[in-house]
């Protein structure tokens, strides 16, 4: 299982980074397929939360990308720490988690929320690459902070609760 989720993992990485490929990061949906993201312009799209509530991003504040799969060992315990960094900022932000494995449903996502007590988080899936093309994301387990105008701020793997307010303070939230 772990072998496949790997090489499921190489593939999504490679289809984004790859100078043949013919992928728009642009205008392309998140995920045209997944009933919880689509995108407007380069890295722009709309999240969703288990509650069916819509999260726009770049929004009216700061947000933290999440870019994760559900076979990734060290995503859960980081995908816990973005939860716990929701809870201590509130609506100051919004909190997305990002799904880039192929093949994962919309089941295994909630499933794996739940599983890592991260339930509130919105979540995206990016089954085409546009967003960690748009947002230049090369590794699972990477958070990425945006400003209320959706530029970049801080990156980081695997990034601590503490750390991601740290960050999202310096860009009012």
């Amino acid at each position: 299982m772990a072998a496949v989720a790997v090489v499921g993992i190489a593939f999504v990485l490679y289809s984004a980074f790859s100078p043949s490929s013919t992928q728009a990061a642009s205008p392309a949906a998140a995920d045209s397929g997944a009933k919880a993201g689509t995108t407007a312009a380069a890295g722009a799209f709309t999240a969703r939360t288990l509650l069916g509530e819509q999260v726009a991003v770049p929004g009216s504040r700061p947000s933290v990308l999440f870019f994760f799969s559900v076979g990734c060992g060290g995503c859960g315990p980081a995908t816990h720490a973005l939860a716990q960094a929701q809870q201590a900022v509130g609506t100051k932000a919004n909190f997305v988690a990002v799904d880039i494995g192929p093949g994962e449903t919309e089941q295994d996502i909630t499933d794996f929320l739940t599983a890592n007590q991260a339930t509130t988080l919105a979540y995206a899936s990016d089954t085409n690459t546009s967003l960690i093309s748009a947002y230049q994301v090369t590794q699972l387990s990477t958070a990425v902070v945006l400003d209320a105008f959706g530029k970049p701020v801080f990156r980081a793997v695997e990034p601590a609760a503490e750390q991601i307010r740290a960050e999202l303070a310096k860009v009012g939230a």
